[in-house]
């Protein structure tokens, strides 16, 4: 019988992909993570994210993007509002209001669409911003509502109606298919606008069809034939179908790709390459010329039986591309918001997942040319900010350009002030606006009275909101919001190390001697070893061992351990304020332990 080694060096790595189906022990995949990626197979921490210096009044249910001149100009649409503001480097404009006045049906079950088509007008193209909104939060099915509207794109201004067709729906939304814009919903009804003119659903040259038995959803612009042919696909309840340009008095044809499909959200759908991802009811799938099912033998189960399918409509996806992901954010537990995600990486061809940060996403997209991603908070902020205004007495004395600061109010970090734009011969305010919204734990009563300015008793009706964040991610490795800046915990466990599973087994325990970390650092990390004595024991965590991004003495070369486990496995962690990691060729030593089975 051959003498059983002190130490066996070993390479402490697992397959790429967290997984969370089946028990702890089978497969050789890492069991646990958080705010984790892989890249070439190994852990990475996920990037940090920033808050703009705007806020939404509510959460988002959808954003659109569009960038010219190095200025990314954003509409989210919410469940009272249209509000639109532009980005530049990480800082943003002021948020304009463009919720419509007329046409528009508030309501908390409202889920936006957005598009970008243009408007050919005397020869020049005008680029408009076509929303679309129905009450669809609580079932894909809902038929009621379904309202279009229309606007400048880098415009400010109120977006305006537009009226459907007689018979029309398009409580499913909409895609643009240039130059044509396709709106859709109840019974398979897909209409299309006047070429060049998406604002005209009516006239010669428009359309329509029932293409399908079912509700259709979800509409994206897909590479057609030869030339610039619009095509695209659309997605309902229970099918995917083709659509392309045929030209004369058909405009359009329509074609079924499969009849056996199911779609869990609109918000699903991710382009990534040309190939088409989206979450079904049951499954992940995906179209590239033909429907197939995404294979996941990491996570499905669990994401499955954890979703809150009650709120199903609020799962949207979004691209990583720099890291070859798609994210799906959903609501997990019994959670209403999207607290969690579920991540696809296309490159490496393996799944994991992350809880989200600040509660949860309500609504997210990668844009085009700017480079992160950008998606809104869930989380009311805990400061009020006055957003709407109201003259309640005009004063008098007043003069244009006067600064007045709203008095009262309590937790006050900032006061709101308001600047006088019109007022007539006596002084009296004929106009004013909110040029500092404020900070409030408890916003001023109205009418509020003010300070300052060339006049007096004027008072002004506020409207505060305690409004919510948009952050912009994968920027450094922190979270930042405003002057704070916060670490962002990030870790990943590995697979068990056990004798007995080898494939030269030996009936004996693992015993942890030291590791030889081989980390991309930054900041201080810390490893532990986990594990048990077998599948049912307890688990039996060790002591918490740090290690520096930079060794300064012989000792912290090194992580030493007096651990023992049948079942072994280690925890890397890093949260420091500027941390990250990416894992390299981690070397460890171990040695054969006792005989003993159980706890």
């Amino acid at each position: 019988m051959s003498e059983r080694p002190d130490k066996i060096p070993t390479r402490i790595i697992s397959l790429p992909g967290i997984k969370r189906d089946g028990t702890l022990f089978e497969g050789d995949a890492y069991v646990d993570g958080q705010w984790c990626r892989f890249e070439r197979g190994l852990p990475r921490k996920i990037g940090g994210y920033r808050s703009t210096n705007k806020f939404l009044r509510e959460p988002s249910t959808g954003l659109s993007e569009y960038t010219r001149n190095q200025t990314t100009y954003v509409h989210s649409g919410s469940a009272n509002y249209v509000e639109r503001f532009a980005i530049s480097g990480v800082a943003s404009s002021v948020i304009s209001d463009r919720t419509p006045t007329s046409g528009f049906t508030a309501d908390d079950r409202n889920l936006w669409q957005f598009a970008v088509e243009g408007e050919l007008s005397g020869g020049v193209n005008n680029p408009l911003i076509i929303a679309q909104v129905a009450p669809n939060g609580d079932c894909l099915c809902n038929d009621e509502g379904g309202e279009l509207f229309s606007g400048p794109l880098f415009g400010t201004s109120a977006l305006t109606s537009i009226a459907l067709p007689t018979g029309g729906s398009a409580t499913g939304g909409i895609v643009a298919l240039h130059p044509y814009l396709l709106f859709f919903g109840d019974d398979g009804y897909v209409g299309w606008s006047v070429a060049n003119d998406p604002t005209d659903l009516t006239s010669a040259g428009s359309g329509s069809a029932n293409i399908t038995g079912q509700k259709i959803v979800r509409g994206m612009p897909l590479r057609g034939g030869s030339g610039s042919t619009p095509s695209g696909l659309l997605w309902s309840a229970d099918s995917l179908m083709r659509v392309a340009f045929a030209g004369g008095s058909t405009v359009f044809d329509f074609d079924t790709i499969s009849t056996e499909t199911s779609i869990l959200s609109p918000a699903s759908v991710v382009e990534y390459d040309g190939v088409f991802y989206w979450i079904a009811t049951d499954r992940f799938l995906a179209f590239n010329g033909v429907v197939r099912e995404v294979p996941n033998l990491l996570n499905i189960a669990d994401f499955f039986e954890n979703l809150n399918m009650n709120a199903r409509m609020k799962v949207f996806g979004y691209k990583v591309p720099r890291f070859g992901e798609i994210w799906w954010c959903y609501p997990r537990g019994d959670s209403d918001v999207c607290n969690h995600a579920i991540i696809f990486n296309v490159r490496e061809n393996t799944w994991y997942d992350t809880p989200l940060p600040n509660g949860g996403r309500s609504a997210g997209l990668t844009p085009a040319v700017y480079r992160y991603p950008m998606a809104c908070g869930v989380t009311p902020d805990e400061y009020a900010q006055a957003y709407d205004l109201a003259i309640t007495v005009q004063g008098t004395g007043y003069t244009v350009g006067d600064v007045l600061t709203v008095v009262g109010g309590s937790g006050v970090q900032q006061a709101t002030e308001i600047t006088v734009t019109a007022a007539s011969g006596g002084g009296h305010v004929h106009g004013a606006t909110i040029t500092s919204p404020g900070l409030y734990t408890t916003p001023p009563t109205n009418p509020v009275t003010i300070t300052g300015g060339t006049g007096s008793a004027a008072t002004f009706t506020l409207t505060y909101v305690n409004p919510y964040k948009f952050w912009i991610h994968e920027i450094g490795y922190d979270e930042v919001d405003g002057q704070s800046t916060r670490p962002i915990t990030s870790f990943f466990e590995t697979a068990d190390i056990c004798f007995p599973a080898q494939d030269n087994p030996i009936d004996a325990a693992v015993r942890a001697i030291h590791i030889e970390p081989d980390f991309v650092q930054v900041g201080d990390m810390t490893v532990q070893a986990k594990g048990r004595a077998n599948a049912r024991a307890p688990e039996d965590d060790g002591a918490i061992k740090t290690f520096p991004a930079v060794a300064t003495n012989p000792a912290e070369q090194i992580v030493t351990f007096k651990e023992e486990r049948r079942q072994l496995r280690f925890r890397f962690t890093s949260d420091t304020v500027g941390g990250f990691y990416q894992m390299g060729h981690i070397l460890g030593y171990i040695g054969v332990g006792s005989t003993r089975v159980t706890t």
